[in-house]
């Protein structure tokens, strides 16, 4: 029985030069080489070191930016327990630097966002930034949790509804921090959710009902505070501040928010609610 040739890319050099193959015609032509047009690269890079099981939080972080030129997010992941508690977030704290280093490596940040709320509380603000900095030292760390205190300090908001998504207990991290800011608490109402897988698929219309309640239910309130990068609020703040008329302030706008004015940029961005004009 007659068989056919093997093809050519399944014979070893020795079996090709035997059929009779120059070393031309085995390396094909030389490259050309072309002048490469490379942008200036003149905006702003911002890293962000989100929760591995997280499917919300960047793209809430990037919405709140979007009206925003010239502004790119490159973001890496830090391991997280499926479950949320007070204990699995203050583990993360070991993972951090190593996170930080996978942030677009030889490349100038601007600011680095740690994406996780009720981490930053568990962790200590100090910690997550000192765990940053051993990776990528002198590039500012921001989190969403003072960007909160801050955001609600510029509205002139010192009494507040808090709505969070959380255990009780991983709840209590977030009032605990406004309470030592000078921000006093007068509601508290959470969905009781143990883990992003939840936490994520809570939707706008949910929130956005959830927020008018709170407020309703909270005479003398001056702001409403959702917590938790994994709720998706891009597309809630504005229609609960038209709904009750006060500012509502959110984890992912705060940490926007600050990372804009942390860079020196007041752009004023119109549909993102009160903080943002």
């Amino acid at each position: 029985m007659h068989s056919s040739p093997a093809p050519s890319c399944l014979l070893f050099p020795r079996q090709r030069e035997e059929d009779g193959m120059s070393s031309e015609e085995r390396s094909g032509p030389s490259w050309s080489r072309l002048p490469a047009g490379l942008a200036p690269g003149d905006g702003l890079s911002v890293g962000m070191i989100a929760l591995a099981p997280d499917r919300v939080g960047v793209r809430d972080f990037e919405a709140f930016l979007a009206p925003v030129p010239d502004v790119a997010v490159f973001a890496t992941r830090v391991p997280m327990a499926d479950v949320v508690t007070p204990d699995s977030l203050a583990a993360m704290r070991e993972h951090l630097a190593e996170a930080a280093a996978r942030l677009v490596p030889g490349s100038p940040l601007a600011a680095i966002a740690f994406s996780c709320t009720s981490g930053t509380a568990a962790i200590g603000i100090e910690a997550v930034r000192a765990a940053i900095g051993e990776a990528r030292p002198g590039v500012p760390v921001h989190t969403p949790i003072e960007a909160g205190a801050k955001a609600l300090e510029a509205l002139g908001a010192r009494r507040i509804a808090l709505l969070a998504p959380y255990l009780e207990a991983t709840g209590g991290l977030i009032a605990d921090y406004f309470e030592a800011q000078g921000i006093e608490v007068l509601s508290r109402a959470t969905f009781a959710l143990d883990g992003d897988r939840q936490m994520n698929r809570v939707t706008p219309a949910c929130l956005i009902e959830a927020g008018r309640g709170c407020i309703a239910a909270t005479p003398g309130a001056q702001a409403l505070f959702i917590s938790c990068t994994g709720l998706a609020t891009a597309q809630v703040v504005q229609s609960i501040e038209d709904a009750t008329g006060l500012p509502v302030v959110t984890s992912n706008q705060a940490l926007a928010w600050d990372v804009l004015r942390g860079c020196g940029d007041m752009t004023k961005i119109e549909g993102r609610g009160r903080l943002f004009r």
